[in-house]
């Protein structure tokens, strides 16, 4: 029964330095809100697998879902500058910022 136990501690550990490392993983990649979001919808999917012993992986972790947030007095342009790849493949990254 120690064994066990022990084995059990054991698995437990690895498991919840897994988790660590995979949540420092999505909080390296995307913005803290998104990042926090995931984790939080993970940990639940999670939750409702181990209840009903379905599977613990990504399975529906969509990132389809708005994540839109209001911003007031803000204006987003999207433009295509023509030429701007080569020409700041060209130049130093100084003068591509002032040109912006």
């Amino acid at each position: 029964k120690k064994i066990i136990e022990a084995l059990t501690k054991q698995r437990e550990q690895h498991l919840l330095q897994q988790k660590k490392r995979n949540e420092n993983l999505v909080l390296s990649i995307f913005p803290p809100m998104v990042a926090k979001d995931l984790i939080r919808r993970q940990t639940r999917q999670t939750l409702k697998a181990s209840q009903s012993g379905g599977d613990f992986g990504f399975g529906d972790m969509s990132l389809v879902r708005s994540v839109a947030h209001m911003h007031h007095e803000v204006t987003i342009l999207f433009t295509d500058i023509v030429g701007f790849t080569a020409m700041s493949q060209t130049v130093a990254p100084q003068q591509v910022m002032e040109f912006l």
